[in-house]
């Protein structure tokens, strides 16, 4: 493969281009000289100490005596250690780290069977860990659902040009699902899709997840109407004289016409699964959190992909409660690890995405004081949850939904005192001061998602005027709290760490502003982040996330040297030289 030309297929291509004229420089990561051996050791797994986190729990395996099996040399190895520390090279044994340190002493192990790769100079880091993705949701994009993307898509007319051509040979009555990311025009209504398609049923989601546009017919399919009463936590969007504008916001309200769509079956959703992992090897991913896991099916599918021998990557997965009649399934889970799938716990959306954040004060969206969840239900479901023993992770996006989480989350532990449960808020794109100091006593872990502000900057500045200061204030948590940062793709479009670590160190928009110049990350944080960071927010620092005598050898070779890289040349990056899992290669350039 041509690591420094590649050719993106539309689907990846998505918007990327308009990140070219960004002109801001990456601050470097300044680079110790001296080599640092460390002798070795064996590590616990993972330190929960709770009876039901403990279920199915297996310790890593003790590095066998002898030579390694492989060394990498000559190379300049991040480690991410407690001191940062730089060495040139890396001995595994047995999947495992057996050493670090200069080439001359780690050349001294080689026996007569080791493999040796010289990485020519090139930057090594840990395997980067994106803690909050939707692998399951992003296969569907690749394969069930239609991309109605940049450059083809950007406006009204485009949509409707490309609507009309995938409708083209199909007979009446059959669906027609696509996602698309923006339109010069705004959201689409049902008379913009009935234009071009008034015998189809067309749902039409935005790529966040969090609201979408059906069309007449898939109205009609779905029995949704002027009589049809908002979801609990979902809106139907309505017009003067209270018909349905197509238009529905949050999950609820969209289940509401997907349970007409033709079903997603168990079969696509392994295939769209082992669709994403080559894409995430080869940037450098080796492992991932899936956690908006909406239904326990897909959670069997993971631990049998994972028993079969065909997932490659590490996964930990968190089963999504929409409403209450969730809870009974979710304390009817099982625990389980094995030797990539892990069950971590669960996930609760408080609020939907920008138009409807959770706040305090009212904002220019389509709803700004109506949490998904009845407070006081959703308060009883994460004490019970809490009570399990497993994390609990919360999507908020406003100030109110962050506020009320972190009361649930107090009230739980008062309650039944757990010893480090490390529950998680996700994205907070809006919070108070307030916020993060109860974050920190809680021991709340922030797992943030910088490249919203690219995408969705420019509107927070018009949703959020009276607070933009409070935008995702990363360097505040980062100097306060557990911070992590990861893609959340499918809902934004860029899947690789290097474009979430390029929105961590910029904060710019795409009009090319910039938002919160006082909250970036320079890169060794945002690779911290990335890594340790993101291993600890699973309990797994002990295992993974830094290159240490005993942890998993899951390693990264960059094909370029990111600490030298200007943030366009970081956005846009080639893929991994070679990605490494329990030192097993899983991609190769």
């Amino acid at each position: 493969m041509n690591m420094q030309k590649r050719n993106l297929s539309r689907r990846e291509f998505l918007i990327a281009s308009a990140c070219a004229g960004a002109a801001m420089l990456a601050g470097g990561c300044e680079r110790g000289q001296k080599a640092v051996p460390i002798p070795p050791s064996t590590v616990a797994a993972r330190s929960v100490n709770t009876p039901l986190a403990q279920a199915g729990k297996t310790s890593l395996p003790k590095i066998s005596a002898g030579s390694p099996d492989l060394i990498l040399k000559n190379g300049h190895i991040l480690t991410i250690d407690a001191a940062n520390s730089e060495v040139q090279a890396v001995a595994i044994k047995d999947g495992l780290i057996q050493a670090v340190g200069t080439d001359a002493i780690i050349s001294k192990l080689a026996g007569d069977k080791t493999q040796i790769i010289d990485v020519g100079q090139r930057v090594v880091t840990p395997g980067l860990i994106d803690p909050h993705i939707h692998v399951r949701a992003a296969g569907m994009n690749h394969i069930y659902y239609q991309p109605l993307l940049p450059p083809d898509v950007i406006d009204m007319q485009g949509l409707q040009r490309a609507i009309k051509d995938l409708l083209k040979g199909k007979p009446a009555r059959e669906w027609m699902q696509a996602y698309y990311l923006m339109l010069k025009d705004g959201v689409p209504k049902k008379e913009d899709l009935d234009a071009v398609s008034p015998n189809n049923p067309v749902f039409l989601y935005h790529i966040s997840g969090h609201w979408g546009v059906a069309n007449s017919a898939a109205l009609k399919t779905a029995g949704i109407s002027a009589a049809t009463k908002d979801p609990p936590g979902g809106t139907i969007e309505r017009d003067a004289k209270g018909e349905p504008t197509g238009v529905l916001y949050n999950h609820r309200a969209m289940d509401l016409l997907r349970k007409s769509a033709p079903p997603i079956t168990d079969e696509i959703v392994s295939k769209g699964i082992l669709a994403v992992q080559p894409l995430l090897a080869a940037a450098g991913v080796t492992s991932f959190h899936d956690n908006n896991i909406r239904d326990v099916d897909t959670i069997n599918i993971y631990r049998q992909l994972s028993q079969e021998g065909k997932l490659f990557l590490r996964n930990d997965l968190y089963y999504t409660l929409e409403w209450p009649a969730d809870l009974d399934k979710a304390q009817k889970i099982t625990p389980f690890t094995d030797a990539l799938a892990h069950f971590s716990g669960f996930k609760f959306l408080i609020d939907g995405s920008a138009l409807t954040a959770y706040c305090h004060q009212a904002h220019e969206g389509s709803s700004w004081n109506m949490p998904t969840w009845d407070p006081a239900m959703y308060k009883k479901a994460v004490r019970t949850l809490h009570d399990l023993g497993l994390q609990i992770s919360v999507h908020c996006i406003g100030d109110a939904a962050v506020d009320l989480t972190l009361d649930a989350f107090e009230e739980a532990q008062n309650a039944n005192p757990r010893p480090d449960p490390r529950h998680r808020i996700e994205h907070a794109i809006l919070t108070t001061p307030q916020a993060t100091r109860r974050m920190k006593d809680l021991g709340v872990v922030m797992s943030a998602n910088p490249q919203f502000i690219f995408l969705f900057g420019d509107g927070y500045e018009r949703l959020f005027s009276k607070s933009i200061d409070r935008i995702m204030v990363m360097r505040e948590w980062l100097e306060s709290v557990h911070l992590t940062i990861g893609s959340d793709a499918p809902s934004m479009p860029w899947y690789t760490p290097q474009a979430t670590i390029a929105g961590a160190m910029s904060r710019i928009t795409y009009s090319k502003k910039v938002i919160g110049a006082d909250q970036t990350l320079k890169f060794e944080e945002a690779l911290r982040a990335h890594t340790i960071g993101a291993a600890y927010a699973d309990h797994d620092e002990t295992v993974k996330g830094s290159l240490e005598v005993g942890k998993f050898a899951d390693i990264a070779v960059w094909s370029q040297d990111p600490t030298k890289a200007s943030i366009e040349e970081l956005f846009k990056m080639a893929p991994m030289y070679m990605t490494l899992v329990g030192g097993k290669v899983v991609h190769q350039g």
